[in-house]
């Protein structure tokens, strides 16, 4: 899978479950103020198990993508380029 796919679906699933996850606190907390036990217990049943799923997808994403992008290589056309230290910039 091209690695711009799996950016693209790592973004999805991280806007995903940050959006459950403020869900899950914003119901809760709702049910604290509410006082309603129950509330806060359903909240977390039916909310929480697709957020955790959707965050465990985006950590394997996050995962692959740090083995896929290249780090900053240097230029292959440029032998020198290789040998100056970072930071130095000699023309």
């Amino acid at each position: 899978m091209p690695v711009r796919q799996l950016q693209f679906l790592f973004r999805l699933t991280l806007i995903g479950f940050l959006a459950g996850g403020l869900l899950l606190v914003l119901g809760q907390t709702l049910g604290l103020v509410v006082g309603d036990a129950g509330w806060v217990a359903a909240v977390e049943e039916h909310a929480g198990p697709p957020t955790f799923v959707v965050a465990g997808i985006s950590g394997l994403i996050a995962f692959l993508l740090s083995y896929l992008t290249p780090e900053e290589a240097p230029d292959s056309s440029d032998p020198a380029k290789e040998l100056q230290p970072a930071g130095s910039h000699h023309a």
